[in-house]
C-alpha cells in the first residue's frame, strides 16, 4: 500500500507540473517563438468614416453606397429607401 502512495506522490510532484509546463495556457517566455506584435498602422491606412443617412450606422467611406445627391448609405437597400424621415 505504501508503494502506491509513494508512486502517486512521485507522479504528483514530478509528472503533473511537467505536463502543466508543456501543455499549459501560459508557455514560458523563453520558449515562445511568436513574432513581436506588428507596429501600429501608418496614417496612410486610415479611412474616413461616414454615417448612413438612413439608419445612422458608421462605416468606412470606401464601403458606402452613395445616392445621386452624394449622401452615404450602408447598403443599396437603404440608398433606395432614401434619408431618414423625421
Amino acid at each position: 500500500m505504501l508503494k502506491y502512495l509513494l508512486i502517486g506522490l512521485l507522479v504528483w510532484l514530478l509528472v503533473i507540473p511537467a505536463l502543466k509546463r508543456t501543455f499549459g495556457k501560459h508557455p514560458s517566455p523563453r520558449r515562445s517563438t511568436a513574432e513581436p506584435p506588428a507596429p501600429p498602422t501608418s496614417s496612410g491606412d486610415v479611412q474616413d468614416m461616414v454615417q448612413c443617412a438612413h439608419c445612422g450606422v458608421h462605416l468606412p467611406e470606401a464601403e458606402a453606397h452613395h445616392d445621386r445627391a452624394g449622401r452615404p448609405y450602408c447598403s443599396a437597400e437603404h440608398a433606395r429607401g432614401g434619408p431618414r424621415q423625421g
